[in-house]
């Protein structure tokens, strides 16, 4: 009786799963360049999204040596004389 079972459960497992609609081949034309246009406007926003953070941490870091350059130079220390 376990033998049985471990074989049904066995079988259970080798055997293929359905596959999910959304993994198939679109079946059409139409369909296959929708699913490219909406590929190429998902990475197009990606590439929008990291242009705009680097242009961010650009302006941040332009804005930091602006602020550095503003600066009045800081004063030297007092060259003490040993004896």
């Amino acid at each position: 009786m376990r033998a049985h079972s471990f074989l049904i459960l066995a079988a259970a497992l080798a055997a293929p799963l359905p596959a999910l609609a959304q993994n198939q081949a679109p079946g059409n034309r139409a369909q296959q360049r929708v699913e490219g246009i909406n590929r190429s406007i998902e990475s197009n926003s990606e590439i929008r999204g990291i242009q705009q953070q680097n242009r961010f941490e650009t302006n941040q870091l332009q804005g930091q040596i602006q602020r550095q350059q503003s600066l009045p130079p800081a004063p030297l220390p007092p060259i003490g004389v040993r004896r």
